[in-house]
């Protein structure tokens, strides 16, 4: 029972990495020294591989041991092979000394592999997260392990590997739930990590998934908060208000927390658009405009982003709803309209922006003339709310509502034959709508 309590937040991080891709080893596998011997070990490595290949481990332990004790610098793949045999031999062995003794064996693979081979801060990420597998159990072992994924963030930095930036948060945090942490130390732990991912984003967006699983974390633990970050960010803010990265983090931070209204926030989002006017920092500063109700200038930014370049078709479709709400907003139905049927272009299962295009028809009805003219805008409009919800079946019962207004305003009966109108015919809707839609009667 006492195991099963103190390893639940280990086995939401390793769930995580079980659907992770397969990390290789180092690519550049160190083969020779010159140190070493190789008409004695090249025919031992060969032998103890033979049956390594074979998957006949316990065989190939009684070459390998040797190879390991006496010729440690004589080829990487030695320490490799060695973690991948004790790794299973671990997984098949009961809980009692048996077992530790074989976990033991494995944290001196790691560490004879850094004396021989370097490359502390890649090993050091893979040594944690076996400790924290092995011993996650133990606070005392959670410690280590933790110090050593740390170490390796800091060495690694935009090299470190998935595995080891989730689980330096999640022992991080453990370890603060059980009294071991201040928050300070892990709000610097997740910092430290997030300007890592920032960066890494913008490379490849299979980062965004371990971000949204440190995130939620960090989140679901009620560490962050407005006054928290102000606190942390306050005595570096002046030394680092011109570093790209730092600005980056801060927005990161800010805007994951929910605080886009602080001031730091507000300073960082400005200075990075003066530095670097790109998409991200100028669609930065209009949420901060938005946040303070200057729709002027948000709209200034909007536009700004949604120019930009190298943007997946996603985010730009999220970024031209945002223009479509802010353009509503300002009374400019008709160009909200164009923005929102831009934005369902790029991403047309964006349910929430065909709500938003039904209300730009319905506002913006004034324009096609009479009276019987404007009630076609609700025919225009019921389209759009139906295509909502068959776009995202969580605003059906926002639709329904809307659905039922639109009936309302249908023109009657006597109305469309006087207009020699048939209900079911199709009619174009005029003006800055220019939808063909079909005749209802109320």
């Amino acid at each position: 029972m006492r195991e099963n309590n103190i390893k639940v937040l280990f086995i939401f991080a390793l769930l995580f990495l079980l659907v992770l891709p397969g990390v290789a080893q180092q690519s550049r596998v160190k083969i020779y020294s010159a140190n070493s011997d190789s008409t004695v070990c090249g025919p031992m490595v060969s032998a103890y591989r033979t049956f390594f290949k074979l998957q006949l481990y316990y065989d190939a332990l009684e070459t390998w041991r040797p190879v390991f004790n006496d010729c440690p610098s004589f080829s990487e793949m030695i320490y490799i092979d060695g973690i991948t045999m004790y790794r299973s031999l671990i997984k098949a062995a009961p809980e009692g000394s048996v077992r530790e003794g074989l976990v033991d064996t494995l944290m001196l693979i790691y560490d004879r592999r850094m004396e021989n081979f370097g490359g502390e801060g890649n090993v050091l990420g893979r040594k944690g997260r076996d400790l924290l597998t092995y011993r996650g159990s133990d606070m005392d072992q959670v410690k280590i392990a933790h110090a050593m994924l740390k170490r390796s963030i800091e060495i690694q930095g935009l090299e470190s590997l998935e595995a080891t930036l989730v689980l330096c948060m999640s022992s991080g945090i453990t370890l603060k739930n059980k009294g071991e942490l201040e928050d300070t130390a892990i709000i610097a732990d997740y910092l430290m990590i997030l300007e890592n991912l920032v960066q890494l984003e913008k490379k490849s967006s299979r980062w965004k998934r371990a971000r949204a699983t440190i995130d939620e974390m960090v989140l679901k633990e009620g560490i962050l908060s407005c006054d928290a970050l102000d606190r942390y960010f306050n005595p570096r803010f002046e030394e680092s208000e011109n570093d790209p990265a730092f600005l980056e983090t801060v927005i990161s931070s800010y805007f994951t927390v929910g605080c886009d209204r602080s001031e730091f926030y507000a300073v960082a989002s400005e200075n990075l658009y003066r530095m670097n006017p790109g998409p991200e920092s100028a669609h930065n500063v209009a949420i901060r405009f938005i946040s303070i109700n200057d729709l002027y200038k948000a709209a200034v930014y909007l536009k700004e982003a949604v120019q930009g370049e190298n943007i997946d078709q996603e985010t730009k479709a999220q970024w031209y709803y945002e223009l479509a709400v802010v353009s509503m907003a300002l009374d400019d139905n008709c160009q909200a309209i164009v923005y929102a049927r831009e934005s369902l272009r790029l991403n047309n299962d964006l349910g929430k922006a065909y709500i938003l295009l039904g209300d730009a028809f319905i506002a913006s009805r004034a324009s096609l003339g009479d009276d019987f003219q404007q009630r076609t805008a609700f025919w225009a409009a019921a389209d759009m709310y139906v295509n909502a919800a068959s776009a995202d079946p969580s605003l059906e019962e926002e639709v329904d509502m809307k659905l039922k207004n639109c009936v309302s305003q249908y023109p009657d009966k006597e109305e469309t034959f006087f207009r020699d109108i048939k209900e079911g015919n199709q009619f174009i809707v005029g003006g800055c709508i220019n939808v063909n839609t079909t005749v209802r009667v109320n």
